[in-house]
């Protein structure tokens, strides 16, 4: 994709991962977002949440590194893959997160494997440091 041409995102995920960050509240300029605490409003142009506007480039990488994660846990967990195995470290946490952001999401596939390939995952793996 080119870079001078800004890329779509899904705007219900950018959002759930907007929420995940605490960045309605935090961040956003937007009163009805801050009020519920979730992500309302986005801009038509590229389906982005109003709130990224106001990160800083360093957060925003962390922002884009979440929601790129999050994607893909949407589109390839249950597909006996070697992604979302990380054992610990940040690697670890940004699984976790990312498969937290799209449990939920409407647009996975076949959800009776995807729900069967979190848990799978949740029982080969140990708990994660700061869990008991």
């Amino acid at each position: 994709m080119s870079k001078d041409k800004p890329r779509r995102i899904d705007t219900w995920l950018a959002a759930r991962t907007a929420e995940m960050l605490a960045l309605p509240h935090m961040v956003c300029r937007q009163r009805d977002c801050r009020r519920r605490n979730s992500c309302h409003w986005h801009f038509k142009s590229d389906n982005e949440p109003c709130c990224l506007q106001n990160l800083s480039a360093e957060q925003r990488e962390v922002f884009d590194a979440i929601y790129d994660w999050a994607r893909l846990a949407q589109s390839f967990l249950g597909s006996d893959s070697y992604l979302f195995e990380a054992r610990h470290g940040e690697q670890r946490m940004l699984d976790d997160v990312a498969i937290e952001i799209a449990r939920m999401s409407p647009n996975r596939w076949t959800s009776e494997i995807w729900d069967a390939a979190r848990r799978r995952r949740e029982k080969k793996l140990p708990p994660a440091e700061g869990r008991q």
